[in-house]
């Protein structure tokens, strides 16, 4: 019998706001093989908000660019196809990502800086490991954490309970928030996904990240998104909120990774991420 908390938090994922019709309107466009470039970046700028985060994007310095791109024709051109439909597929949650999440301890933008930086890693592993799709795993990074979005309130109520769990005994968060919520965040960013209409892949990617083996359909994705948040935090040392910088153990098993191999992928990390390593 689910509880009350977890029945409300289901009836809020039912009460979210479908994909713009907007934005369902240009991923459509980009399966037409004779629709341009120039064509859907002039979709794109009839939504100031959708322009603003494609511009920004194609400008991030997490994906290695150099000098800075002010048209949004550029913009398109320069992120490409692939990326444009994991960036328009993340962009109804986009604004609710950058705001504060007090319950996480996350302040404005901290959120999404923390899922950009998994988003580029998954990608860099999938690719490293041969996975088929690496832009699969970019947009199921970018939205691997989006189910705090909904939990925000539940976990700022509880937050001292959560503490106990995750400093005394040594718990990871997912399970924490399970015990005492009676959901974790990766299963309620699934169910979100699942209402968006995202492919099946995706919401298992998202649904299953604490815990890969989980998985019906291909537990290699989760895994990678496992990998690479744990690798993005360890490499940004996102410490100031509440994350999970937990691998899970059958994570090695699925992707083939020991310690040593660990190791090496943090060192590229470093670098992948354009951070320090003093």
């Amino acid at each position: 019998m689910l509880t009350q908390r977890v029945q409300a938090i289901l009836q809020s994922v039912n009460h979210l706001r479908p994909i713009p019709s907007n934005v369902t309107r240009i991923l459509k466009e980009l399966e037409n093989p004779k629709v341009s470039l120039g064509m859907i970046a002039e979709y794109i700028g009839l939504d100031q908000a959708l322009a603003a985060l494609v511009l920004q994007m194609a400008n991030s310095a997490a994906l290695g660019y150099g000098r800075s791109c002010t048209s949004l024709n550029d913009a398109v051109v320069r992120i490409g196809v692939k990326r444009l439909k994991s960036l328009l597929l993340a962009s109804v949650a986009v604004d609710s990502m950058n705001r504060q999440l007090s319950g996480y301890r996350l302040g404005a933008g901290e959120l999404w800086n923390h899922s950009v930086g998994t988003a580029v890693t998954a990608e860099w592993v999938a690719r490293a490991l041969a996975y088929p799709d690496p832009e699969e795993a970019y947009v199921a990074g970018l939205l691997h954490d989006i189910g705090k979005l909904l939990l925000d309130q539940y976990v700022l109520s509880d937050y001292s309970q959560i503490i106990l769990y995750v400093q005394k005994y040594n718990q990871p968060l997912w399970q924490v928030e399970e015990k005492l919520i009676g959901i974790d965040h990766a299963r309620v960013g699934g169910l979100i996904t699942q209402r968006w209409g995202f492919p099946a892949v995706l919401i298992e990617a998202i649904s299953f990240h604490h815990y890969p083996s989980a998985a019906h359909a291909k537990p290699v994705l989760p895994a990678i998104v496992n990998l690479a948040n744990y690798l993005t935090i360890k490499v940004q040392g996102s410490r100031q909120g509440l994350f999970c910088d937990v691998i899970h153990p059958d994570t090695y098993t699925i992707l083939s990774v020991d310690d040593v191999r660990l190791e090496r992928f943090q060192q590229r990390i470093l670098d992948v991420l354009g951070v320090s390593a003093s």
